[in-house]
């Protein structure tokens, strides 16, 4: 084979190599972006979502909860105890405004309570990234009773909101009774002007 031809199918062989390289970098650097692309629109909606951070953060708890140092342990077991109380307190409130009673301040209560939940979530993230342990544990110990104070308080509020629920439904079940005791009446004086007429005919 002449020196010419060997030269032109090593430089077309070269060509073809690096158009392949080029078509392989090109493809990897648009994947790599779109993967790029793809994780900052989910990083986005997280913390975009209550919904979908709270989810998170509760897994993220519900596994420090078995953690092998009390400390870490017991922040994660009051987060997800502080967690378990709001969520309660939003499903009552939820379920009151859909039935449509009056709650007055206490939705205005309810996001007091909120506000305070973040504080300490806030102050418990701290504490479970505080590296020295007898600080961790001491600053557990005066998170908890702090998470247990506005626990109780959201207690309260289911409470409340409970009474008024069982009020607005004993007044229902009793207008319900009145009118059927009504029917009833109104069904037995018919029957005993009508039905007995018609068996004596």
């Amino acid at each position: 084979m002449p020196d010419s031809d060997f030269d032109g199918l090593a430089e077309t062989m070269l060509e073809g190599i690096l158009q392949l390289f080029l078509f392989g970098a090109v493809t990897l650097g648009v994947l790599a972006l779109a993967a790029a692309t793809g994780v900052w629109l989910i990083v986005r909606r997280v913390r975009r979502s209550g919904v979908l951070r709270r989810r998170i953060d509760r897994g993220a708890s519900r596994m420090r909860s078995f953690s092998t140092d009390p400390s870490s342990r017991e922040l994660a077991k009051l987060r997800l105890q502080l967690e378990n109380s709001t969520d309660a307190t939003r499903r009552s409130l939820s379920a009151a405004g859909s039935q449509g009673y009056t709650v007055g301040d206490l939705s205005a209560t309810a996001e007091d309570l909120t506000r305070a939940e973040a504080v300490l979530c806030e102050r418990i993230s701290l504490a479970e990234r505080e590296p020295n342990k007898a600080l961790r544990a001491d600053l557990a110990k005066g998170i908890s009773t702090q998470v247990n104070s506005l626990c109780e308080l959201s207690a309260q509020l289911r409470r409340t909101l409970l009474e008024i629920h069982q009020v607005s439904g004993n007044s229902q079940l009793e207008r319900a009774t009145s009118r059927l005791s009504l029917e009833i009446g109104a069904l037995q004086t018919w029957s005993a002007a009508y039905g007995t007429g018609t068996r004596r005919a």
